[in-house]
């Protein structure tokens, strides 16, 4: 019986320091996956000139460490404020990427009609295009170079419907309101030519 009753003793400091390292541990891991902050997502893919709405954006919960200086977090509002960007769904939203609305160039979403023959194969909504201005010139004319009219400028929508008849292409584009008229007086005479601005 005595032996017994030792080894019992001797056993029962082991558990003890088992279930309290069992609870320590349970707290370490808690306390750390706590860790972290919450910041502003991205909803749905904006384009540059964008007004963000309550529908635009999130919080998630996440520790990005000392990254996370350079992302927008839920103590910043960013409703309100312009994308400076393009910015896809699940994206953090960063610092750089928002502008207030008075240090924001305003963009106008124009639509314009091109020959299905001048538009880059494959573009994509969101993708930066190049927008030249080609005039077609007779026989008995010198040849006039084509013009870059518009640099870097981004696709909002694509309307393909007449593609495979060889007919024209509907696009629509966000341009900064200074420079609409620009794009609309090229339309007035010869064509234009989309092309992607990054390949």
């Amino acid at each position: 019986m005595t032996l017994y009753t030792k080894k019992r003793s001797a056993r029962l400091p082991l558990a003890i320091t088992l279930i309290a390292a069992a609870f320590v541990s349970a707290f370490l891991i808690a306390t750390f996956s706590n860790r972290g902050a919450d910041f502003w997502v991205i909803n749905r893919p904006i384009v540059p000139g964008h007004q963000i709405t309550s529908a635009d954006v999130s919080i998630a919960h996440m520790n990005l460490d000392v990254s996370g200086q350079f992302y927008v977090s839920k103590n910043v509002e960013p409703i309100g404020m312009i994308a400076t960007r393009i910015m896809h769904s699940g994206e953090i939203v960063g610092i750089a990427d928002l502008t207030s609305a008075n240090n924001a160039m305003s963009t106008s979403a124009v639509p314009i009609s091109v020959r299905s023959v001048d538009v880059a194969a494959g573009l994509g909504i969101g993708e930066e295009v190049d927008i030249y201005w080609v005039l077609d010139t007779q026989s008995n004319e010198g040849p006039i170079d084509p013009v870059l009219i518009l640099g870097g400028v981004t696709l909002l929508s694509i309307d393909e419907g007449g593609k495979n008849f060889g007919s024209d292409i509907g696009l629509s584009l966000a341009v900064e309101e200074t420079q609409v008229l620009r794009l609309l007086s090229a339309t007035s005479q010869g064509r234009l030519v989309v092309i992607r601005s990054h390949v």
